[in-house]
């Protein structure tokens, strides 16, 4: 997240609002994940001649300690110069902490900082695995929006960002609500929450027949549920995501399948690869097609996530629906857009 102040609430002769900003400031420290836009700023902290002049400001003398002042300027040193790129900007989530329409106020913005984000699943071990798994990849590759998948993985390593179980695709719904009506997150849910859930889908002909949660996610009654339908927008109620695939299991590339699944005959492999792309992303994988049963999937495929092999396999068998992503102005594939839906609320 990218977090930057009006300037005029320092100036605001409000101790409930100057004791929440002072709050925010030792936060930010504490919780070093965050970028600074610092240039806002820079005539509260500094004068005309880059002199640290903050300590005379009443937010600092009456509510920071001797220690989080000498702390701060450190801190507000090192932030100034830490750059913040155009993928940044892209990619990362932009606030303005303030009293205005449309900014964050002191009192919500301490537990935006603080409070960790939730990415609401159906199962919270196998799929974050799965999430997890997809983020080391391309965090550890080549990629052009690495930078970006190291702050995630990062967040993910020190659960700034955490996975939270439904218990099934059924109750998506009400825990979902049940996280914005908390006082955990009054007010920053949709800074804070994400939704991802299997489509389900048998070809890629059908639509989801999960129309009742893309409804709630759109916030609004759909007549006749149409593919576009389970695109995320900006207007929606929270970040949320439909699987285009089947399953999470459908993701995983033949090759490494392979490597994975010993089980598999050479006459399940040979009928496997004489399946088109279509076919492998709606497959559904049983014992007659891969030697194991349901529990036995469930247990092994996640793990094939976390295992040492690169984002390209991944991205080789997302390669035939790509998604246009408008703030790169370019094509990716699903399982990065995933991630950098994931980084919106980090």
């Amino acid at each position: 997240m990218i977090i930057s102040f009006n300037p005029n609430i320092f100036t605001v002769q409000n101790p409930e609002i100057q004791s929440a900003l002072a709050e925010i400031l030792v936060a930010l420290m504490k919780y070093n994940l965050h970028f600074i836009d610092t240039r806002s700023t820079n005539a509260v902290f500094y004068n005309e001649k880059y002199e640290y002049i903050f300590d005379l400001n009443v937010i600092s003398a009456t509510y920071l300690s001797l220690d989080n002042r000498r702390k701060l300027k450190e801190f507000l040193t090192k932030k100034s110069k830490q750059e913040i790129t155009n993928l940044h900007e892209q990619h990362l989530t932009c606030i303005v902490i303030g009293i205005n329409n449309e900014e964050i106020h002191p009192t919500d913005a301490h537990r935006l900082i603080t409070e960790p984000s939730k990415v609401i699943v159906e199962n919270k071990i196998n799929d974050w695995k799965f999430l997890k798994g997809i983020c080391q990849k391309y965090s550890s590759g080549r990629t052009k929006r690495r930078s970006i998948y190291q702050k995630l993985i990062e967040a993910i390593q020190d659960e700034k960002i955490e996975p939270e179980n439904s218990g099934g695709v059924g109750d998506i719904i009400k825990i979902t609500q049940s996280w914005i009506n908390s006082a955990r997150y009054r007010n920053i849910y949709q800074y804070k929450l994400m939704a991802i859930f299997d489509s389900d889908k048998s070809s890629h002909i059908n639509v989801t027949p999960h129309k009742t949660k893309i409804e709630y996610f759109k916030s609004k009654t759909i007549n006749n549920l149409q593919h576009t339908d389970c695109e995320y927008e900006s207007t929606d109620l929270l970040m949320w995501h439909i699987l285009y695939k089947r399953k999470i299991e459908n993701y995983i590339p033949l090759n490494i399948l392979f490597d994975n699944v010993t089980s598999i005959t050479q006459a399940q492999r040979n009928d496997l690869e004489s399946k088109c792309n279509d076919d492998l992303d709606f497959i559904e994988y049983n014992h007659s097609n891969i030697g194991l049963g349901k529990s036995k999937i469930k247990e092994q495929f996640p793990e094939i996530f976390l295992n040492n092999f690169s984002y390209r396999d991944l991205e080789q068998r997302c390669e035939h629906h790509k998604i246009f992503l408008p703030e790169a102005n370019e094509l990716v594939c699903e399982t990065e857009q995933i991630l950098l839906k994931m980084a919106k609320i980090i």
